[in-house]
């Protein structure tokens, strides 16, 4: 009996994927059609809608401190060094422009998980080896800099 078109090359994938991010030092849980980053001491995400994290990811390229982003439907996943001992006004500063931090053991989605139908993925090709995650307040200097110079203060 003959698996449907497409089928085990997925799971292949989510094989082969679990184990790059293992070698990461990434805690990755399955569930499903899901791998879970669990944010920790070593890797924190910022949420934010797709439109204003292109802006946010060529930002960081030009200073040569963009890392791995996570692209969902609508919104992108920055992901950084850990911002459990981020200051109280840069998550307020992330908020009020529509930014959400995930910290200490929050769930995150990783390719190549399914959700709302669609397929996470990495913004570009990803990388093959273990990513550089830029400081978590690049990314809050990042997000604020076009922000600002779009008018959204």
């Amino acid at each position: 009996m003959s698996s449907p078109k497409g089928v085990l090359p997925q799971l292949d994938t989510f094989s082969d994927a679990l184990e790059r991010y293992a070698d990461w030092g990434w805690l990755v849980l399955r569930s499903e059609n899901r791998l879970l980053l669990t944010t920790d001491h070593q890797v924190s995400a910022v949420e934010m809608a797709a439109g204003i994290g292109g802006e946010v990811q060529h930002y960081l390229s030009v200073r040569m401190l963009a890392g791995p982003v996570v692209v969902l439907p609508g919104r992108w996943l920055f992901l950084t060094e850990s911002a459990d001992e981020a200051s109280q006004v840069n998550l307020i500063r992330l908020r009020a422009r529509g930014a959400l931090t995930h910290r200490l053991g929050t769930l995150v989605p990783l390719p190549p998980s399914r959700i709302d139908r669609a397929v996470v993925r990495w913004s570009g090709n990803g990388p093959a080896q273990r990513p550089f995650l830029p400081p978590f307040s690049a990314v809050v200097a990042a997000l604020r800099a076009v922000t600002e110079t779009a008018g959204l203060r």
